[in-house]
């Protein structure tokens, strides 16, 4: 993922409930962003990124003339001990949940990287259900 692509942008430091209070305050939300530290994803083929999801973090835009499509695999772990609201509800598409295994997907981006431009499209788009 080079910058052109639009990768994910990260912003240091903003998991813990005080800042998530700063970034759900509009009066204090802008004057966070402005001075917040923040990293870009930028990955090579194979790399991965471990993140806490309660980070706040965005993707960026995909330049129309530098960008490049890209398939991307994204999961969360949990642990099962903790019960409670982790703000975060994750994000799977509601019309994959049970639909595909981890071998489906293997095989649909091995498909992608063979050229086929949507592997995915026989699960549906993800927000009905097939």
């Amino acid at each position: 993922i080079t910058e052109p692509m639009g990768p994910t942008t990260f912003l240091l430091g903003t998991h813990t409930q005080q800042e998530r209070s700063k970034f759900d305050d509009l009066q204090l939300k802008d004057e966070q962003l402005a001075k917040a530290k923040s990293r870009l994803a930028l990955l090579n083929k194979g790399d991965a990124v471990l993140f806490d999801a309660r980070i706040l973090h965005c993707g960026n835009a995909n330049d129309e003339q530098g960008g490049s499509t890209r398939a991307m695999f994204n999961f969360s772990f949990r642990n099962p001990k903790e019960v409670g609201n982790l703000g975060y509800c994750g994000s799977m598409r509601p019309g994959y949940i049970g639909q595909m295994s981890l071998g489906d997907v293997a095989a649909a981006l091995h498909d992608h990287d063979n050229g086929m431009s949507d592997p995915f499209s026989k699960y549906g788009n993800g927000l009905t259900t097939v």
